[in-house]
C-alpha cells in the first residue's frame, strides 16, 4: 500500500514525533510505502529550506541555542527521511509542506494524494488565530483536503489526548470520510465516546526489531538515583518532583530535563516574573523549614542547593542514555480531566524509560480502583497518590531506594514484555490494516462507536460556522 501521513501544523508535537516515527518503521518493514506531508499557514521557498538543512549538518544552527531551548536542535532521522526536533515535529522539504493559504494548494494537495491508499491524519485546523485568516483569505475550505474519494482513499485520524472532544470536536463534521480513530491511550479512547465516529484502542506505539531486549542493568550499578524529563507544562507537574528533593536531604541524585514556560515561571530572574505558585510558601509545601518562610526564594533554587541537576532540553539518545544510567524514571503528572478516564496517563517518557530498563515512579490520578486501566493494573511502578505532600513524595522516592537488585529485574523485565505487547508498532500498525482493508462493514461489526454529545454538536457548530465559516452540514464533492 502507499501510505501517508497528514497532518495541519499545530506549534508542539512532544512525542507524536516518536509516534509517527515508530509507525513509519513498522510499515516499512510490513513492506508498504510511507511518506509524511504537512499542511501549514505558509510554504517555505526552496533557498530558505537549503539554508536551514545547512545549518543542521554544519551544528551552526543548534550553536544558537541555549540550554534552556524548546527548540533543541535538529536531527536527521533516517527512516523517515527527515529531519526532525522533538519539540516542534519534521522539518520537511517545499514538496511536503503545503501553504494552505496559496492559490494552489488543494491542486498541490491532489496531486500528492494521487495514488495513496491510506491516510492517517495526525491534527486538522483548531480555533486558533494562525488559520483564520492569511494573505486576505480565510480557511473555509480545508475540508476540501478531506474530500477524497472513499472508495479509493481510505482515511484514519489519530486521537491523541482526553481533549479531542472538546477541542478537535469538529471531527464529527467529517465522519462521512474518516473511516475510524487511532486512539493512542486509554483516556483518548474514552473520551471519544462522545463523537459519533468508531474508535479503536492501539496504545501510544513503539518500534520493536525482533532481536530487541530490555538493556539488562543491575540497579546498583545505575549511577544516577532519580531522572525526569518533560515539556514544563502545568499537567507535567514537574514542581512536585522539584519541592519533594530537599526532602530526601542530600543523600541521593536528581537530574532533570527538558523545559517549557513553567520553568521559565520558576526560574524568571526578577522575582516579579516568578509565579507565586514556584515561591516556598506552607500553603503548597505544608512542611516546609522556617528558615524558608516568607523568605521569597524560589522552589527551583532550593532543589538546587539540595543536589538537583538541570541538564537542559536533551536528544532522544542522550533521554535513552540518562534512563540506562538512572535507577528510577520519574513522571508527576496528573490531571483532574484524565482522572475521569484511567488511573494515571502513561507518558511517552515512562515507556521510553521501561524500554531502557529504567524503573517507573508515577502517579495515581484517582485511587479509583472501579476504573478498568490496562496499563495501570499490569505494569510494576512505584505509585504515588495524587494528593500527598511534597514530603510525603519525597518518601515514596526513598522507599524506591530500598528495592533490591532481584526485585528491580524482575519488575522491570515484567514491564518491558507488558510494553513489547501493548505498544509494538508493527502489530498496531497490523490491526490498522487489517481494519482498513475490512472496510466499514467489519468495522461497525467490531468496533465502538460512541454518540455525538450535546457539547461536541455545540462546539463543533461554533467552531465550523462561526470560526472557520463553513457552513453544516458539508456537502462533499465526492464519494
Amino acid at each position: 500500500m502507499k501510505i501517508l501521513f497528514a497532518d495541519f501544523k499545530i506549534a508542539k508535537y512532544g512525542g507524536i514525533v516518536e509516534h509517527v516515527v515508530a509507525k513509519v518503521r513498522a510499515l516499512q518493514k510490513l513492506g508498504h510505502e510511507v511518506d509524511i506531508v504537512q499542511i501549514a499557514p505558509q510554504s517555505i521557498q526552496k533557498a530558505n529550506y537549503d539554508k536551514r538543512i545547512k545549518q543542521f549538518r554544519d551544528k551552526t544552527y543548534d550553536g544558537k541555542l541555549v540550554l534552556q531551548s524548546q527548540n533543541l536542535g535538529y536531527e536527521f532521522e533516517p527512516y523517515t527521511g527527515y529531519w526532525k526536533n522533538p519539540y516542534y515535529g519534521f522539518f520537511l522539504p517545499p514538496n511536503r509542506l503545503i501553504g494552505a493559504f496559496d492559490d494552489d494548494a488543494l491542486l498541490k494537495w491532489y496531486d500528492l494524494v494521487d495514488g495513496v491508499d491510506l491516510i492517517i491524519w495526525n491534527f486538522m485546523p483548531t480555533q486558533n488565530e494562525i488559520w483564520k485568516q492569511q494573505k486576505g483569505k480565510e480557511l473555509d475550505f480545508w475540508w476540501r483536503f478531506f474530500d477524497l474519494p472513499s472508495d479509493e482513499i481510505k482515511q484514519i485520524f489519530i486521537v491523541h489526548d482526553a481533549y479531542f472532544d472538546v477541542r478537535a470536536s469538529q471531527i464529527t463534521a467529517l465522519k462521512e470520510k474518516v473511516l475510524f480513530l487511532d486512539c493512542a491511550h486509554i483516556a483518548a479512547y474514552r473520551c471519544c465516546e462522545n463523537i459519533g465516529i468508531p474508535r479503536t484502542l492501539l496504545l501510544n506505539p513503539r518500534f520493536f526489531d525482533d532481536k530487541d531486549k530490555m538493556p539488562e542493568i543491575k540497579m546498583s550499578s545505575r549511577p544516577l538515583d532519580f531522572f525526569s524529563a518533560h515539556i514544563f507544562k502545568p499537567n507535567k507537574k514537574m514542581d512536585s518532583i522539584i519541592r519533594a528533593f530537599p526532602y530526601l536531604n542530600g543523600q541521593c541524585s536528581l537530574e532533570i530535563a527538558g523545559s517549557g514556560i513553567e520553568q521559565a515561571y520558576m526560574t524568571a530572574g526578577q522575582r516579579s516574573a516568578v509565579k507565586p505558585v514556584y515561591l516556598c510558601d506552607r500553603k503548597y509545601d505544608p512542611d516546609l523549614p522556617e528558615k524558608y518562610v516568607g523568605k521569597n526564594i524560589t522552589i527551583w533554587n532550593r532543589a538546587m542547593e539540595s543536589g538537583m541537576e538541570y541538564v537542559g532540553q536533551l536528544s532522544y539518545e542522550s533521554v535513552a542514555n540518562h534512563l540506562q544510567n538512572s535507577k528510577f524514571a520519574i513522571d508527576a503528572s496528573y490531571s483532574s480531566h484524565y482522572a475521569q478516564y484511567c488511573r494515571t496517563h502513561i507518558n511517552g517518557f515512562t515507556i521510553e524509560a521501561i524500554m531502557n530498563g529504567c524503573h517507573p515512579i508515577y502517579v495515581d490520578y484517582s485511587g479509583d480502583e472501579n476504573i478498568k486501566d490496562i496499563l495501570f493494573d499490569n505494569l510494576n511502578a512505584i505509585v504515588i497518590p495524587f494528593d500527598v505532600t511534597p514530603k510525603q513524595f519525597a518518601g515514596y522516592m526513598k522507599k524506591a531506594l530500598k528495592l533490591d537488585n532481584k526485585t528491580y529485574r524482575h519488575h522491570t523485565l515484567h514491564n518491558y514484555e507488558v510494553v513489547r505487547e501493548l505498544f509494538n508498532a508493527e502489530t498496531n500498525m497490523k490491526e490498522v490494516l487489517r481494519l482498513v482493508k475490512g472496510g466499514k462493514r467489519l468495522i461497525n461489526k467490531e468496533l465502538e462507536i460512541g454518540v455525538d454529545s450535546k457539547k461536541v454538536t455545540e462546539i463543533t457548530e461554533k467552531t465550523m460556522k462561526n470560526f472557520f465559516h463553513i457552513d453544516l452540514p458539508i456537502q462533499w464533492l465526492t464519494d
